[in-house]
This record gives C-alpha cells, structure tokens and sequence, in this order.
C-alpha cells in the first residue's frame, strides 16, 4: 500500500508543481508593473510576501516542492542501492526530518518578511 501512495503522490506533486510554477513566474514577470517597467525594488516584493493569498501560495509552493523533491531522493536512493529494510527505513525518517527542518526554516523566513 505504501510504495503505491508514495507513487500517486510524487504524481501528484508533480502535477501541482507545474501549476505553482507557471502560477509564480506569471505573477513574478508579467503582472508586477514595476518589473515590466524596470522599476522593481525590495519594498514592492515586500509588500507582495506579506499579503496571507500570496504567503499560502509560496508557502505551499515550498511544502509541495520539499515533499515531491524528497520523495524522488528517496525513491532514488531506494531504488539504486543495497539497502536493508533497517537502512531504507533509517533513510526515509533521515529525509523526513530534513524536510521538516527545510518547511521550518522556510516557513519561519515568511514569518520575519513581515
């Protein structure tokens, strides 16, 4: 059941990441007036981070992100070595407490934009 999940679910991330992806350079280099004109500065993209839409969106933007490039190490890792079962599992929770460290860390740079 679980390798099954963990394919549907690096699809699934997959796909989302698209969707941010297109989502955040449409937004990033098209819409910002201040880019079009050349005029971009730190207080604009401030000004952008500290709305709660746009902070949801980056933050899930990092939380799909970690989840779907973790999940692909370790498939990566799982798949091309000689792991025990004991090694696999130590590898996933060593991944997993990675990416939680990686949501903290990046979650809390959101919290000190504002």
């Amino acid at each position: 059941m679980m390798p099954r999940l963990l394919w549907v679910l690096q699809r699934i991330t997959g796909a989302l990441l698209v969707v941010l992806l297109v989502l955040h350079f449409w937004v990033e280099h098209f819409v910002s007036e201040n880019l079009r004109r050349g005029n971009l500065t730190y207080a604009d993209i401030r000004a952008r981070v500290a709305s709660p839409l746009w902070q949801t969106v980056d933050i899930a933007f990092l939380l799909i992100a970690l989840l779907h490039g973790l999940s692909g190490a370790r498939n990566i890792l799982l798949d091309f070595s000689r792991l025990t079962r004991r090694g696999a599992r130590l590898a996933t929770v060593a991944l997993c407490a990675a990416g939680i460290v990686w949501a903290w860390w990046g979650i809390q740079a959101f919290r000190n934009l504002r």
